[in-house]
């Protein structure tokens, strides 16, 4: 047999000890593969490699230290007889890869972090009769008419596309008090659906998905829109047919405001 040429520092590198249980010689049904490259001869065998269908666990490591030392060796001179095609390769590449399923993780919604930006527009929103939305004190909203100067006492907020159960007509939301650490949320108070201002870190909000408290789903009739709460349906943002009383959380039904104009400002 051609003696093989002394492997360069490169292929070296990739050695181990372990490697040499990956060439071994004695195995069970060994299989010899002769092959060379084109215009290389060798005056006996040529080059054989032996490989077992022994199953080894051997790392990638080893697969590169073999296909390194097979490409070294195509381009030393040493004389051959037989050709050897790239193709070559294939004929031994399943018994170095073996096909293993692969498993993943699902995870429930409630623990789903969703890392994309959080959509939002700004706007300001009148009722039904036309009166503004201002900031009475630090958590309470009131709608009342305004006029001249006065405009600029209207709250603006930063309304926020969020991650809820969406259906037909329904968009959820969360509002925000742009420029303050307010959102609007829903919970039980004294066994009533209430609505609150709540303040929260600025660091962490807003994000795609909000506590179900702080979503509301926005619905568009024609050229107005209502907001549903979505921890409490068919509990609406609401205010009343009298002036200057705070902005509430009403049942549908009854006498209470619940439509409003939106009016979108620039950022």
């Amino acid at each position: 047999m051609a003696a093989v040429p002394e492997l360069t520092s490169e292929i070296m590198a990739f050695h181990s000890d372990d490697n040499d249980l990956f060439f071994e010689v004695d195995g069970p049904k060994q299989m010899k593969c002769c092959f060379q490259d084109l215009d290389l001869c060798c005056p006996d065998e040529g080059i054989q490699l032996q490989f077992s269908h022994q199953h080894l666990n051997k790392s990638l490591k080893h697969v590169v230290s073999l296909i390194v030392a097979v490409e070294k060796l195509r381009k030393k001179p040493i004389a051959c007889s037989q050709a050897f095609q790239n193709d070559d390769l294939k004929n031994f590449f399943s018994f170095i890869f073996e096909e293993e399923p692969i498993f993943y993780e699902t995870w429930d919604d409630d623990d789903y972090v969703c890392d994309a930006s959080v959509r939002s527009l700004n706007c300001r929103l009148r009722d039904g009769q036309q009166k503004c939305l201002v900031l009475s004190d630090p958590y309470e909203l009131k709608a009342l008419h305004l006029n001249g100067q006065n405009l600029s006492q209207q709250v603006v907020f930063s309304m926020s596309f969020v991650q809820g159960e969406e259906s037909s007509g329904k968009i959820p939301v969360a509002l925000g008090i742009k420029g303050k650490n307010l959102y609007l949320s829903c919970v039980m108070k004294d066994e009533k659906p209430t609505l609150l201002l709540e303040s929260v870190d600025p660091k962490q909000y807003p994000k795609r998905k909000m506590e179900k408290r702080f979503v509301f789903n926005k619905i568009e009739i024609k050229n107005r829109v209502e907001f549903e709460s979505a921890q409490f349906p068919n509990w609406y943002i609401s205010t009343s047919q009298a002036n200057q009383l705070p902005v509430f959380l009403g049942n549908s039904g009854g006498q209470d405001i619940t439509d409003f104009t939106m009016e979108f400002v620039s950022s």
